[in-house]
C-alpha cells in the first residue's frame, strides 16, 4: 500500500478527523485557498469547459457556498453536547459519525464543483479523503492537485493519481462515483447515474413564455452538457405552435453569441463527430425549427424516432407533440426511471403528472439553476435543488443509550419476576384497538373515474328519462281525452 494511503488509514482508525475543532480549521483552510485563487481557477475552468465568463464564477460560486454551507451546519456546542450526553445520564440517539474514508471519483463536467462538493461534505461530516485526479493535459485537475495538497492535511487527505487497486484498501472506503456504474450501486457507493434521461412536459395550460425561457436556458447554458437539462420536452400538440415560437424568440441569444467561449466550444463539438443537428438531416424524422451557430431547435415529428429516447450533451433542444397528460406519461415512463422531469402546468394538473411520472425528483414551473452545475444527485437519496452532497449522505448511525424505556423496565420486571400483574398491563396494551386518528370515507367513495363514469351515465340516461317521461305525460292526456 502506498504511504500516502498508509497515513490515510491510519488517520481514519485513530478517529483524528472526528474532532469538531479539526473539521473548521480544515473547511477554513481549504476556503482560504480557494478564494485567494479564484481567478487563476476561473481562467482554467473556461479553458477546459469552453464555457464562458459568467458561467465560470457561476460553477466557481456555487462551489464555494457548498463548502460554506458544510461550514455553518458544524456547531461545536452541539457537537460536544453530544459527545458527552452519556456522561451526563442523558441519550444521545441522533449521534452520528463519519464514515472513516471516502473516496471521490469526478465527473470530468464542471470538475471544479464536482470536486469541491463531494469534498467539503466528506470533511464535515468528519472523514479522511482520497481524491482520484488522474495525470491529464486539462488545468483544473493540476491546479486543483496543487492547491488541495497546500491546503489540507496530508495526513487526511491524499491524491491518487490513477485508480486505487488494493482491494482491501477500497473495502474501507465510502465511494462517490460520478461518473456512472453499469452494475446496480453497492452499499458502500453513493454511485451517480449521469446518463439517465431528463424528460420536460409542457401542458396546454402552462404558461408558455415561462416555460420556454426556463428550458432554453437549461439546455443551452454551460455547453448544453449537465445531466440535468431537458434531453425531451414533450408539448401539448394544441400548444406546441406557439410554444415553439416562445422557444425560439427566448432561444435567439444562445444559438447566435459569439463571445469566443461558446464558439470554441462549438467547434470542440464538430471534432468530436456528428452533432444532433447533422443526425436529424439525415433522419428525415424530425425537422429543424431554427438553428445557429451554437445549437438548434428540434421538433421530432415521428414517435419511433431515436432522438426521443437518447441522452443529449450539445446545446440542442428536442421538441415533440404529445395528445394528452396520460399521452405524456405513457411516453415518459417507456424506458427507465427519468433522472429529472419538468412539468409545466397548473398545480394540479402538476401534481397529477410528477405522481404518475417515474423520475428521481420532479419540478413544476420552474428548473433550479443550481441543478444545472455539477454531477447528477446520487440515487435512492432525496435530491435537493440546492446541496448536492449533504454531510449526512458521509456519516453512519451510532446511537447511544442510558436511559432505559418505560416499557423495557416492566418487561424486565416480567421476565425477572414473572408479574401476572405487568404481564397483563403489556398484553392489554397491545391487544387495545388501534387508535383510529380520524374518521376516513367509506370504501364506496367516489374517485375520479368513478365520477367520469357516473358523468357519462347522466348524460345518456337523463335526456333519455325525460323523453320517456315526456311520452307518458302526452299519452296519459290522449288516453283521458279518448275517454270522455
Amino acid at each position: 500500500m502506498p504511504k500516502p494511503l498508509q497515513r490515510i488509514r491510519e488517520a481514519a482508525i485513530d478517529g483524528r478527523t472526528q474532532n469538531i475543532y479539526y473539521r473548521q480549521t480544515q473547511l477554513e483552510l481549504l476556503d482560504d485557498t480557494l478564494v485567494q485563487n479564484s481567478e487563476i481557477i476561473q481562467q482554467a475552468i473556461i479553458h477546459d469547459s469552453c464555457n464562458n465568463e459568467v458561467e465560470a464564477r457561476i460553477e466557481y460560486s456555487l462551489a464555494l457556498l457548498s463548502l460554506r454551507d458544510q461550514y455553518t451546519g458544524l456547531s461545536a456546542a452541539k457537537s460536544l453536547e453530544v459527545e458527552y450526553a452519556i456522561a451526563q445520564g442523558k441519550d444521545a440517539p441522533d449521534r452520528r459519525e463519519g464514515v472513516g474514508i471516502v473516496y471521490v471519483v469526478p465527473t470530468a463536467y464542471t470538475m471544479f464543483y464536482s470536486v469541491i462538493a463531494p469534498l467539503g461534505a466528506a470533511i464535515a461530516a468528519g472523514n479522511c479523503v482520497v481524491l482520484e485526479l488522474e495525470n491529464t493535459l486539462r488545468e483544473v485537475p493540476n491546479l486543483l492537485s496543487r492547491l488541495l495538497k497546500g491546503a489540507l492535511d496530508g495526513d487526511t487527505f491524499a491524491i491518487a493519481s490513477s485508480r486505487v487497486e488494493d482491494a482491501h484498501f477500497i473495502a474501507r472506503c465510502l465511494r462517490v462515483r460520478q461518473d456512472g456504474l453499469r452494475e446496480p450501486p453497492r452499499f458502500s457507493q453513493l454511485a451517480s447515474t449521469p446518463q439517465a434521461r431528463v424528460i420536460a412536459v409542457v401542458d396546454r395550460t402552462a404558461n408558455l413564455e415561462e416555460a420556454a425561457k426556463a428550458l432554453v436556458t437549461a439546455r443551452f447554458s454551460f455547453g448544453g452538457k449537465s445531466p440535468y437539462a431537458p434531453d425531451c420536452v414533450l408539448v401539448n400538440e394544441f400548444s406546441k405552435k406557439d410554444f415553439l415560437k416562445a422557444v425560439t424568440s427566448q432561444s435567439i441569444a444562445f444559438l447566435t453569441e459569439q463571445n469566443g467561449s461558446l464558439d470554441k466550444g462549438r467547434v470542440n463539438r464538430r471534432l468530436e463527430g456528428k452533432t444532433l443537428v447533422d443526425e436529424v438531416r439525415e433522419d428525415g424524422a424530425a425537422r429543424i425549427v431554427a438553428s445557429g451557430t451554437n445549437g438548434a431547435i428540434v421538433d421530432v415529428e415521428r414517435r419511433e424516432s431515436q432522438f426521443l429516447r437518447r441522452k443529449v450533451s450539445e446545446c440542442c433542444l428536442v421538441v415533440h407533440g404529445v395528445r394528452s397528460l396520460d399521452d405524456s406519461i405513457d411516453l415518459a415512463n417507456c424506458d427507465e426511471d427519468l433522472l429529472a422531469s419538468y412539468l409545466f402546468a397548473t398545480p394540479a394538473a402538476g401534481k397529477y403528472l410528477s405522481q404518475f411520472i417515474r423520475s428521481n425528483v420532479s419540478f413544476v414551473n420552474h428548473i433550479p439553476v443550481e441543478l444545472l452545475v455539477g454531477p447528477a444527485a446520487p440515487i435512492n437519496y432525496p435530491v435537493s435543488a440546492t446541496t448536492r452532497y449533504s454531510s449526512m449522505l458521509f456519516t453512519k448511525s451510532r446511537p447511544q443509550y442510558i436511559v432505559p424505556s418505560q416499557r423495557s423496565s416492566v418487561l424486565g420486571e416480567v421476565l425477572r419476576t414473572g408479574s401476572r400483574a405487568a404481564l397483563s398491563q403489556v398484553y392489554g396494551e397491545a391487544t387495545a384497538s388501534l387508535p383510529i386518528a380520524e374518521k376516513r370515507s367509506g370504501g364506496g367513495s367516489i374517485g375520479f373515474f368513478e365520477q367520469g363514469i357516473v358523468t357519462g351515465l347522466s348524460m345518456t340516461f337523463v335526456p333519455l328519462l325525460a323523453g320517456i317521461g315526456t311520452l307518458g305525460y302526452f299519452g296519459l292526456r290522449i288516453a283521458m281525452e279518448r275517454r270522455r
